[in-house]
């Protein structure tokens, strides 16, 4: 089935205490990438994280907002750098001596000193986060998953509308094909009669025309992207990513188009050629967004 790529769940949980909340963010990637925000005493959890993501979201970039509160799960820790403490008054004691300073700094001063002193706050993890993270993950994917479904929805009518288009265009000039060999057969007798006047031997034409007919010919062309308009149908109905499926089948499709394009002579044909193109373009942006 067409889902996008792009999309945004949230979801928040509580559990005592504990209160957890994750925002997640999808846009487009060529394979499936992961980027954690979240406090590092829960970094050992990214592989669960990663795999309970993946259970439902199979290609995308994702970005994943984590943000933990409660009074039970963090503290708040005095860290000193008594490295660079320890420089800083020795080099106090030296220039008390070498400048013989009288107004010394006190320890009051030396405690709103922010360099070598820091009050950070750490989560402590336990086994109730654990499971509260990943219950509110798991919801934040169903909700981004609804959300990409929902365009994918859309992304699918418009595949079909455009489709369809190109299924017009196939028509008109598999009704022009026709024309093609009378268009041959005239311009040649045209030009023979110019050069030896009426007295030609009519197979001769009729033999240049098979000639110029089997150059031009775009039956195969056309059946062949008749074809892959029926894989494309039959791909979009897959449960299964089916992006780069699609990716691949437009760019088969552009290619006998072109053919078509190169083949043709008929200026009605050549008008559909273009049509083609551009709406095979505007299903090429679109096909870059599906999963």
């Amino acid at each position: 089935m067409v889902k996008s790529m792009t999309g945004f769940g949230r979801a928040t949980k509580e559990f005592e205490s504990f209160k957890v909340t994750i925002e997640l963010k999808a846009v487009n990637h060529r394979y499936s990438e992961f980027l954690f925000r979240m406090p590092k005493q829960l970094a050992y959890l990214e592989g669960k994280l990663k795999k309970t993501i993946s259970k439902q979201i199979k290609r995308g970039r994702m970005e994943c907002f984590f943000s933990i509160t409660g009074e039970q799960i963090s503290k708040r820790a005095l860290h000193i750098d008594w490295d660079l403490a320890d420089s800083y008054y020795r080099f106090i004691k030296q220039a008390s001596a070498r400048y013989e300073l009288k107004d010394l700094p006190t320890t009051a001063d030396l405690l709103q000193e922010q360099a070598y002193l820091s009050i950070e706050e750490e989560v402590e993890a336990s086994s109730d986060l654990e499971r509260l993270v990943l219950e509110t993950l798991a919801r934040a994917t169903e909700r981004l998953d609804e959300m990409r479904s929902m365009e994918g929805a859309e992304l699918l009518l418009y595949f079909k509308q455009h489709l369809s288009a190109i299924e017009k265009s196939l028509e008109i000039i598999q009704a022009e094909i026709p024309n093609t060999e009378k268009y041959y057969q005239e311009k040649l007798e045209t030009r023979l009669q110019n050069v030896v006047g009426e007295q030609f031997d009519p197979s001769i034409v009729l033999t240049e025309v098979a000639l110029l007919l089997e150059k031009a010919d775009i039956n195969e062309e056309v059946e062949r992207t008749k074809s892959h308009l029926k894989q494309f149908y039959g791909i979009i109905l897959l449960e299964e990513p089916i992006g780069r499926k699609l990716d691949f089948l437009i760019q088969e499709m552009n290619r006998e188009v072109n053919t078509i394009g190169s083949k043709a002579s008929s200026l009605k044909i050549t008008e559909q050629v273009v049509e083609m193109k551009t709406t095979l373009e505007k299903i090429r942006e679109q096909v870059q967004n599906v999963e």
